[in-house]
């Protein structure tokens, strides 16, 4: 009989629980550790499906992190870890969406926790030594609500980030709000030629070649593989002369490990005027639409989403 394949969560509790418990000074044992890692991980994949986001609710879950068993265990990178790397989901579903702001809230809490009891500590033993714990953790807590803000290759902002932006801009009636939807022509191409990790050297230059030429305050986001989407606040629809700006940078070649790489953008743009009921999913799907007329059309051009026909220009050169 074959032996029975051990769930996602399960596997990825135990082996949280041994690398928690192989660190020095460790107390605990992975058998006291998985049971309880697995029911609070099952937990926060139980919130991430409900509506409206439970964020008492995760927050709580995560203040357990500092409770038996594991009040003699140093864990925060640890949690940070396992919880934010653990697949949540098939990509693009909801659960796997909000994912990362769930398991956020959580090690967000756990930090809290991990501060306040050093704070306890502070005020019984008046120690140099738990002033510093205090600093660390509080350094850690600003680093893990950015890991939990950005993309880990290139470090542009994630998706929960963007939409958090994009909301914001709309409750400001004096400024529009544009979407540039950049996609990568034939990356898969360059994978397959030079390999993936050819191809993130590729992602992290353009990344770079990005926050060079866009405006500031604009909000830059690595949507998917090969897709970037910017967001910007402007006074007037100038996403033309961005989207030109942004199809010119993104044409020259990158120098790799493995020597040039050819590369080029499709962009597609759409705008919100100032006053207008502005939604993010409408506007991202008009800029996708006028993305997909520029690589149509070829590639290495932008296309505006304005009007009922988007309006597609090559940039020379």
């Amino acid at each position: 009989m074959a032996a029975e394949i051990e769930p996602p969560v399960a596997r990825m509790a135990g082996a949280w629980a041994c690398a928690v418990c192989a660190e020095p000074g460790s107390h605990a044992s992975p058998q006291q550790l998985q049971p309880v890692l697995v029911e609070i991980v099952d937990r926060l994949l139980l919130l991430a499906r409900s509506e409206p986001f439970p964020v008492p609710e995760a927050r709580m879950l995560g203040a357990r992190l500092v409770e038996a068993p594991f009040e003699r265990t140093r864990m925060l990178a640890q949690a940070t870890r396992w919880l934010l790397s653990f697949p949540a989901g098939t990509p693009g579903s909801l659960v796997a969406t909000r994912w990362p702001l769930v398991a956020s809230q959580a090690i967000d809490s756990y930090a809290q926790a991990l501060q306040e009891r050093a704070l306890a500590q502070q005020k019984q033993h008046i120690s140099a030594e738990a002033s510093l714990r205090v600093q660390e953790i509080a350094a850690l807590e600003h680093r893990l609500r950015h890991e939990a803000t950005h993309d880990a290759l290139t470090d542009l902002a994630n998706r929960t980030l963007l939409q958090d932006k994009v909301r914001l801009m709309t409750a400001d009636p004096n400024r529009g709000v544009g979407l540039l939807l950049i996609d990568l022509d034939r990356f898969k191409q360059i994978n397959d030629n030079y390999g993936h990790a050819v191809g993130d050297e590729v992602l992290v230059e353009l990344a770079r070649r990005l926050r060079g030429i866009c405006p500031p305050d604009t909000i830059i986001c690595r949507y998917g593989g090969d897709e970037f989407v910017l967001a910007t606040n402007p006074l007037h629809n100038t996403l033309g002369e961005i989207a030109q700006r942004i199809v010119a940078a993104l044409r020259d070649p990158v120098w790799s490990t493995a020597g040039p790489v050819p590369v080029s953008a499709s962009v597609g743009t759409a705008y919100c005027a100032p006053g207008d009921s502005c939604d993010f999913t409408d506007l991202l799907r008009r800029a996708d639409r006028a993305m997909y007329s520029a690589k149509t059309a070829g590639g290495r051009r932008f296309a505006l989403a304005d009007s009922d026909k988007p309006e597609i220009k090559a940039v020379a050169g």
